[in-house]
């Protein structure tokens, strides 16, 4: 679902067509050719396609960027850091890692130029697994026979665990602790989930987050050994495929310091989000909840024994994102009737 921009194309085009200028000083007729707002787009960010040229001294040069700045006028999350979580995650990433991100190409955090903090990266070419309607409903990945929907899945959670194998205080991802949350483990994690749900909720009762709420805090493993790089919105939907092979890893806005079976539990979650919440089996081939464990132990080395406490916290975490969504979107009702609180309700039943 896309958030819409604050800027028509043309505005925008006006605005950084100057900008990208500043940041090309040895280059010259630099030129916006093109603006696009992309039909899908995340929840939490404003998109935007974007086509430049310029002449510098290899010659004429024609690139597909994409521009992405934090929405305005709603959050879905309390501490939004564009720059740092986003930009600057995916640029030692790419620098320094095996994990494949775009180019990172520039980043503004002075708000006068578009209104709000704003990065620019490399467009890559390739294909993604929709949200609305879900891969599991229709397009590429139903496409594809079983045999190459086995190996698709298998390559994105191979993808998900490159991510948590990376050395994060090596390369320099320190900057991610959240020391004013706590101490780095559980604590802090815990403690800012806390935070989330007090400042997303704002004093409103819901009985599912508050219901799940109670049954974390009273089940919060102490599993602090682990503290691995957590990519946070881990999904097939924030992966960029060509074939069957992974080319980009999206969306860091959720990224943090902890055990990476948080990430394993919100792609359990989000399967079932797209196959339970939407009526339809998984469609063949694709590794079921068991496979999908399995397949990330096997990756790690190591068991994942907290996999059904991480599914229920991607339920209260998705659960408050549809909250603090459907009230951007004027229609707060939904924030308490909606299939994310449906699955993550039935799943505190069966605990």
């Amino acid at each position: 679902m896309p958030v819409s921009g604050q800027m028509t194309p043309d505005e925008l085009r006006a605005a950084l067509e100057p900008w990208m200028a500043r940041q090309l000083p040895d280059a010259s007729d630099v030129r916006v050719t093109d603006v696009v707002i992309p039909q899908s787009s995340g929840f939490s960010n404003e998109t935007f396609l974007v086509d430049a040229a310029w002449k510098d001294g290899t010659g004429d040069q024609q690139v597909a960027l994409v521009l992405r700045s934090q929405a305005q006028g709603h959050q879905v999350f309390p501490e939004p850091d564009p720059l740092r979580q986003q930009f600057e995650t995916m640029r030692i990433l790419g620098e320094r890692t095996d994990v494949p991100v775009p180019r990172m190409r520039w980043a503004e955090s002075d708000p006068s130029v578009i209104g709000r903090a704003f990065f620019v990266m490399d467009r890559l070419t390739g294909d993604v697994a929709g949200d609305a309607p879900p891969y599991t409903v229709e397009g590429y990945v139903v496409d594809m026979d079983p045999a190459s929907r086995r190996e698709w899945h298998r390559n994105g959670l191979g993808a998900m665990a490159r991510v948590h194998a990376v050395d994060w205080r090596a390369v320099g991802l320190d900057y991610l602790d959240q020391s004013h949350h706590g101490t780095l483990g559980p604590e802090q994690r815990r403690n800012y989930l806390d935070h989330y749900r007090t400042w997303a909720m704002n004093g409103k009762p819901h009985d599912v987050i508050d219901r799940a709420w109670a049954w974390l805090d009273a089940n919060w493993p102490e599993d602090g050994e682990h503290l691995e790089l957590c990519w946070g919105d881990a999904r097939p939907g924030n992966l960029m495929f060509q074939g069957t092979e992974v080319v980009g890893v999206f969306d860091w806005e959720m990224v943090s310091i902890g055990n990476g079976e948080s990430d394993l539990g919100w792609w359990c979650f989000l399967q079932r989000f797209h196959t339970e919440g939407t009526g339809v089996d998984l469609p063949e081939g694709l590794l079921d909840r068991a496979g999908t464990i399995a397949e990330w132990e096997r990756l790690r080395g190591r068991a994942a024994p907290n996999v059904d406490f991480y599914e229920k916290l991607g339920g209260f975490q998705f659960a408050l994102v549809m909250v603090r969504l459907a009230e951007s979107m004027g229609i707060p009702d939904m924030g308490w009737d909606n299939p994310v609180v449906t699955i993550t309700g039935r799943l505190l039943d069966e605990t």
